[in-house]
């Protein structure tokens, strides 16, 4: 996997509560763009993989830009990815805090 771009959350930007929050891309070939997931489907594949597709809605971008552009899908799969690993890491632990000497 590509390491995603930097990006930040936009909460101001979010016109529809019922949407997930903004993201905008702050790095690299796609900066200044600003989009949000919409759909997203996970489906196990015959051989056990995981398939995910996921819509994207484009807020803001130059003109001429084509979100269905495999490096921009790429990217934008990436940032999902990070998202998510960062959401279910471990946060790291002091087990010498958890021993208790009596």
């Amino acid at each position: 996997m590509d390491k995603a771009p930097k990006f930040k959350y936009l909460p101001e930007a979010n016109s529809d509560p019922t949407k997930n929050c903004p993201i905008q891309i702050l790095e690299g070939k796609y900066a200044g763009i600003i989009f949000n997931f919409g759909k997203i489907s996970l489906k196990e594949t015959n051989d056990g993989e995981l398939d995910v597709t996921m819509e994207v809605d484009i807020i803001h971008s130059p003109e001429n830009f084509d979100k269905n552009e495999t490096e921009f899908t790429q990217t934008a799969g990436n940032i999902f990815t990070e998202i998510v690993v960062s959401g279910v890491e471990p946060e790291p632990t002091d087990l010498e805090d958890d021993v208790h000497q009596d």
